[in-house]
């Protein structure tokens, strides 16, 4: 019987490798990616519970502080940083993506202070605290960002980030699919009145810098 098992398992084998599409090779050179640039943050991931997962947003890794904001004071060294993207960006865009991604690494730092710095920020934008985000690949969960928050400003908006002994070191934005761009605007004019903040668009390679007593927003672009 043994004999006859071993037979039969090495039969389908042969026949399985048989019908087995050849392997094929990818040149890497060949490798397009859809994005030009992604933040290179090391983000710590906590299993999210029946609570925490409630309400929570979620979206790809790559969408992570794509729009985010830093104080004024970084405004200078965020011009170098979008002058050196956009070069390397137009060297390696092509018909069809980018052949290599620039990877964003900026030093942490205090972006509202604080011991209760994220419900500070929720009460000047009008937004309503909710679970941390929940990062994902394409094909699947990461995790909820831990130390993370989330602020639902309406209207397919929100801000997030994380927070460490009550202040705020990381406040990115989203404005999901159809959501309402200009209750972003406010958020951003609520901000920079209060805190100082520019609001930075890596994609678009532009910064919100500040709001003029006539309501016209102060734009950089690269």
């Amino acid at each position: 019987m043994k004999k006859i098992i071993t037979s039969t398992l090495a039969a389908l084998g042969r026949a399985s490798s048989a019908q087995a599409d050849p392997v094929q090779t990818v040149d890497a050179k060949s490798i397009r990616f859809s994005m030009p640039t992604v933040a290179a943050d090391q983000i710590d991931f906590v299993m999210p519970t029946k609570e925490s997962f409630e309400g929570a947003p979620q979206f790809h890794e790559d969408e992570w502080r794509q729009l985010e904001f830093f104080p004024v004071a970084r405004l200078q060294e965020i011009k170098r940083r979008l002058a050196e993207y956009k070069s390397f960006e137009l060297g390696h865009r092509t018909q069809y993506g980018w052949t290599e991604i620039y990877a964003r690494r900026l030093a942490p730092s205090e972006v509202v202070a604080g011991d209760d710095a994220v419900a500070q920020v929720g009460r000047v934008v009008g937004a309503e605290l909710a679970p941390s985000l929940i990062l994902t690949t394409a094909s699947r969960p990461l995790g909820q960002v831990k130390g993370g928050f989330t602020l639902t400003i309406g209207g397919g908006v929100f801000l997030y980030g994380i927070a460490s002994q009550g202040e705020v070191v990381a406040l990115g934005a989203m404005v999901e699919r159809g959501g309402e761009d200009l209750k972003l605007t406010h958020a951003f004019a609520q901000l920079n009145k209060t805190y100082k903040l520019i609001l930075v668009d890596w994609r678009s390679q532009l910064v919100l810098v500040s709001l003029a007593p006539s309501g016209d927003v102060d734009v950089w672009r690269s």
